[in-house]
This record gives structure tokens, sequence and C-alpha cells, in this order.
């Protein structure tokens, strides 16, 4: 299933083809994964262009799936761009449990890029951000941890 992923995704897609059909399709073939597929992606995505990253980064949600957790950590320590960052943050969103907080919190690095575009970005790229930062604060208050996260 890698395979038909990684072609599908290394294919032309139009913006409206992308977010009409184009994530589906790829939702599709990502939900067929076994574990060696996933170990490939995790293996392979270093060497993906930045288009094809946008694209994984899209269509990563199952907070069930530690995988897409582990590909989404890979791609907020890349450097190539912030709209990549943006998507990754955006799906990380849906991942808040235990091992997001305790990353995000033993990042500086990671927290500081986060940071350096919330105050470079618009109203919606700083609302995505907003939320994330919300959302990982309300779960470190639940578990009574006493550090929080501030932009």
């Amino acid at each position: 299933m890698y395979d038909e992923l990684n072609k599908y995704l290394s294919g032309y897609f139009t913006i409206d083809y992308w977010y009409d059909e184009g994530v589906d399709i790829a939702r599709e073939i990502i939900s067929e994964f076994k574990e060696s597929d996933w170990k490939m992606l995790l293996e392979e995505i270093s060497k993906k262009d930045v288009e094809w990253k946008k694209r994984i980064a899209y269509c990563l949600y199952n907070y069930d799936n530690k995988y897409e957790w582990l590909l989404l950590v890979e791609l907020l320590n890349t450097e190539e761009d912030d709209e990549l960052l943006v998507i990754s943050l955006d799906s990380l969103r849906s991942f808040i449990n235990m091992e997001t907080t305790e990353f995000l919190i033993s990042n500086p690095a990671v927290f500081c890029k986060i940071k350096r575009l919330y105050y470079n970005s618009g109203r919606p790229t700083q609302s995505v951000i907003k939320d994330l930062i919300k959302k990982v604060n309300e779960y470190m208050k639940v578990l009574e941890v006493d550090h929080m996260l501030e932009i």
C-alpha cells in the first residue's frame, strides 16, 4: 500500500481536485496500511519533496494511530516550509494526548518555530496555533500539570 500511496501523492493535482477528491482517496489508501507500510513511510519521508509532505500531513487525523502521530512529529522537525508546518500543526490538533503534550514541552526548538510562525503569520494560521496551544493547555490542566505553553 505504501507504493500505491507514494505513486498517488507524487502525481499532479489541481487544488480543487486535491481538496474535493484527492485527500479522500489518499486517506482511503492510508486506512489500508499495515505496520510495514507505516515503517516504510517513516523511513522514506525525509526523501520526499515539500508538496508530497504537505499532502501526507493533510491526510493525518487518526488519533488512535501511533504512526500518524510519529509522522506528524517528523514533519514538525523539518525546516523546509512554513505551510508544511501549519498543515502539520493543524493535523496535530487531533492528537492532543500525553505524547503530544510531552513532545511540545520537551522540544523548545519546535516550540520556538511555532512561536516564530505565529508572530509572522496572518489570522488563519494564528487561529490554528492558538487552538492547538489551548487544547494542549486544557489537557495539561486535566493532568494537573503546572507548566502551560504560552505564545
